[in-house]
C-alpha cells in the first residue's frame, strides 16, 4: 500500500510542477492575471507624436495565447475618445481578419472607468482576437488597450483569453 501512495503523490507532483499556473501582474494602477509561462517585453515610445505623448507596450507571450497592454498617455485635460479608438482598432481588425469576423462593439466598464469590447469569430485562418478599450484619461490621462489573440484550434485559448479579461482591474 506504502509503494502506491507513494506513487500517487510523485504524479500529482508532477502533475501540479506540469501545470503553468497564473500570476498576477501589477503594471502601474492596472492589474491582470496572466499564465506563469508568458514571456514578457516591454516596448517604450516617449514623445509618440500627435496627441498621444508617450506609449508604453507590454507583450506576454506563450504558446497559446498574444497578449498587448497598450498604455497611450495624453496631455492632462485631453478627454478620451474611445469612439474613435474603436473605430481605428476595428481599421485594423478588418484588415488582419476580415469584415465578416468581426463581431459588433460592446459598451461595457472596467473597474467604473467606460470601455469597449470586441471580439473575432474564430475560423480555421485567422487567430481569434478579444480587445477591450479602457478610456483612463480622467484617473491617468492614459487610454489602455488589451490585445489578446489566441490559436483557435487549442482547447485552452478562448478560455483563457476571456479568463485574463474578466481580471483585469484598475486602481
Amino acid at each position: 500500500m506504502k509503494p502506491l501512495i507513494t506513487s500517487l503523490l510523485l504524479l500529482l507532483l508532477a502533475t501540479v510542477h506540469a501545470d503553468p499556473g497564473w500570476q498576477n501582474k501589477v503594471i502601474g494602477n492596472f492589474r491582470i492575471e496572466v499564465p506563469a509561462d508568458c514571456n514578457t517585453n516591454v516596448q517604450n515610445t516617449p514623445e509618440a507624436g500627435g496627441a498621444v505623448q508617450q506609449m508604453k507596450k507590454y507583450s506576454l507571450r506563450n504558446r497559446v495565447l498574444d497578449l498587448e497592454l497598450v498604455f497611450l498617455s495624453f496631455p492632462p485635460g485631453t478627454g478620451g475618445n474611445l469612439d474613435g479608438a474603436a473605430a481605428n482598432m476595428s481599421a485594423q481588425l478588418k484588415a488582419a481578419s476580415g469584415e465578416e469576423s468581426l463581431t459588433p462593439w460592446k459598451t461595457t466598464t472596467v473597474s467604473g472607468r467606460r470601455a469597449r469590447y470586441v471580439a473575432t469569430k474564430p475560423d480555421r485562418t485567422h487567430q481569434a482576437r478579444q480587445v477591450t478599450l479602457i478610456d483612463d484619461t480622467k484617473a491617468k490621462n492614459q487610454l489602455v488597450i488589451v490585445d489578446i489573440s489566441y490559436d483557435s484550434s487549442s482547447s485552452s485559448g478562448k478560455a483563457d483569453s476571456e479568463r485574463i479579461m474578466q481580471s483585469v482591474e484598475m486602481r
